[in-house]
Order: structure tokens, then sequence, then C-alpha cells
């Protein structure tokens, strides 16, 4: 990377990152207007700590979404709006899914999910104006029509299908491989842990893999670079977006818990964005 851009880099990412945090204290002005209810704290926590690692992580959202924004065919609506909808689903809605059965807090999802939805339009907007790709290229409905071009109907049917549940046995794989480092913790409940039924499992997971293709299907029709840097950017902003923004913010969870999960969602992430490339987008 040039020394140009890795100095651009130093104060874009800060940036979008600081759009953010604005963004989140915006919603939750809003949400304290229309009298939602705070979510609790875990034991152990306060807002002001809290508040400090999120400012110090938000650079790494901006990243995530940087080297999906440089890379993707649009103009500055589409790539926001694509972007937009990627954060909040796999950040947001997507951890509030999984709390509401891996954890005691359920309290407080609709305050969360606004203030985040916020957050993720502002950060979104600043990535989508401070990293433009160098050729903006056509718009939407134009690389819509080329993505889906070349393939039966049927053919797009059983992808698109499979897609569209392929998230679930990457997902119980990976995360049967740290079951015997992490179940403990949740069979304790210790730190508002808790081990849930394959009945409250299966449900939200497969929910969580049909959002995850909506909000990743935009940025496989949009894509401008190769296979290879879809597969790397995808992945690690999934990893970002679902991992690793919430395990640097839960300090109030075990140490080994969130490297366990780091690493397995890490492999989930990239597994994930493989898979869909190989399925929607890599062509005989």
């Amino acid at each position: 990377m040039e020394l140009k851009k890795i100095v651009a880099y130093l104060w874009k990412l800060p940036v979008c990152g600081l759009a953010f945090v604005l963004g989140t204290f915006v919603g939750s002005m809003l949400a304290g207007i229309l009298g939602m209810q705070m979510p609790s704290l875990p034991a152990g926590t306060d807002p002001q700590t809290l508040m400090l690692i999120q400012l110090l992580s938000s650079p790494l959202l901006a990243l995530a979404l940087a080297f999906l924004s440089q890379r993707m065919e649009g103009g500055f609506l589409s790539r926001w709006l694509i972007l937009s909808l990627l954060t909040w689903v796999a950040y947001s809605v997507n951890t509030l899914l999984e709390a509401s059965i891996f954890t005691t807090f359920g309290a407080g999802a609709p305050f969360t999910a606004l203030i985040q939805l916020v957050g993720s339009l502002t950060c979104a907007a600043a990535v989508a104006v401070l990293f433009r790709p160098q050729d903006g290229g056509r718009g939407f409905s134009a690389s819509l029509r080329e993505f889906f071009a070349g393939r039966s109907a049927r053919d797009w049917a059983w992808r698109l299908a499979l897609a569209a549940v392929i998230f679930m046995p990457i997902y119980l794989f990976f995360g049967r491989l740290v079951v015997p480092f992490t179940y403990e913790y949740y069979q304790q409940e210790l730190a508002g842990l808790t081990a849930p039924g394959w009945g409250q499992i299966l449900p939200i997971l497969f929910v969580r893999s049909v959002l995850f293709l909506a909000v990743s299907l935009p940025v496989l029709i949009t894509w401008r670079n190769s296979t290879r840097s879809l597969i790397l950017s995808l992945g690690f902003a999934m990893f970002v977006l679902v991992g690793a923004l919430g395990l640097i913010a839960g300090y109030w969870m075990p140490l080994s818990v969130r490297l366990f999960h780091g690493v397995e969602i890490l492999a989930d992430s990239m597994v994930y964005a493989w898979v869909l490339v190989i399925l929607l987008v890599s062509r005989p």
C-alpha cells in the first residue's frame, strides 16, 4: 500500500468511526424521545467504559466497510444503502437475535436496534464519501442485470435456495469445534451466558442465514474486483460485524470465551464468503 494511501487511511478511518459513534448518540436521543426502554448493562460494566471501547474500536468497523466500498460499482447512494444494510443487519440485528437465546440480556432490543441503525447509516455515509471506487461505473440496475444474466431461472433458484441456508451448516461445524472450550460457561450461566436448546438455536440460525444472504447479495452484485479480493473483503467484514466488535466490547466475558469465539467467527465468516462466491459469482 502506498504511503499516501496509508496516510489517508489514518485520518479517514477515525472520521468514519466517529460518524458511527455520533450516529448512535443521535439514535439514543431519538429512542429516548420515543420512550423506548434502555437495555440493562451486564454486571461489572459501566456506560463510560463501553462508550470508550466503542469509540476506540469504531475505526475497525470503518476499515471493514472501506475495503468493500472501494471495490463496489455504483454511486454514493447505492453504496451507502448497501453498506448501511450490511452493517445494521450483521452487527445489530444478528447480535440481538443471538443474544436473545445465548444470553440473559433480552430487554431493550428495540432501543439498541434503533441507535445502531442510525449509527450504521452515518458510518456508511462517511465511508461511501471518503472511500470511493476509482471508477463508479454503472448504476445498480445495470449491475443487477449483468449479475443474473447467463444462468437459467432454474439454476438461480437452487443456487439462491442453497445460499439462503448455507450459513447454518458452516456455523454448526465451527461452533461444534469450540464447544469443548466454551460450553461450560454457558451451562453455568456465567457472565450472563446461557445454553439454549436446539428448538431455539435452529430457527434463529435459519433467520440469520437468510438475512446474511440478503445483505451480502448486493455486495456480490456490485463487486468489480477479483473473486479472491471479494472473499477476503466480505469475509473480513462479516468477521468484524458479526464477531470482532461485539467480542472487543464484551470485556465482562471470560477472555478464553472471547478468543475461541473470535477464531470460530473468523473461520466461518471466511468460509461463508468463499461458499457464496462459489455458488453465486464463479462461472464455468
